[in-house]
């Protein structure tokens, strides 16, 4: 596994003053992945804007898990509507200009 594109838990929790129990509680939610190499949980680099905005919901915003774990699920669903009227959208736009 490449370790480049990973961050340790512990390292993030230390850059971010989180508790590593928040972490843990966002992987039982199924709202991150954890990855484990030699021994050490890490998250993905990629995962960083998406556990900021979590962070920001939880300690900012004071919104419990299970609230955090519905808002979740409904971004998603928006993106994954604003992708499909996007693409409907430029199918329209290619037959128009026919």
């Amino acid at each position: 596994m490449d370790r480049e594109n990973l961050i340790s838990v512990q390292e993030f929790c230390s850059l971010y003053k989180v508790p590593e129990t928040f972490i843990t509680s966002l992987y039982e939610y199924e709202l991150i992945e954890i990855t484990t190499t030699e021994n050490t949980q890490c998250v993905r680099v990629t995962q960083l804007k998406n556990i900021e905005k979590l962070i920001r919901f939880h300690f900012e915003m004071d919104i419990n898990l299970e609230g955090i774990h519905a808002i979740s699920n409904l971004l998603n669903k928006v993106e994954i509507l604003q992708n499909e009227i996007k693409k409907l959208h430029n199918k329209i736009e290619f037959y128009e200009s026919k």
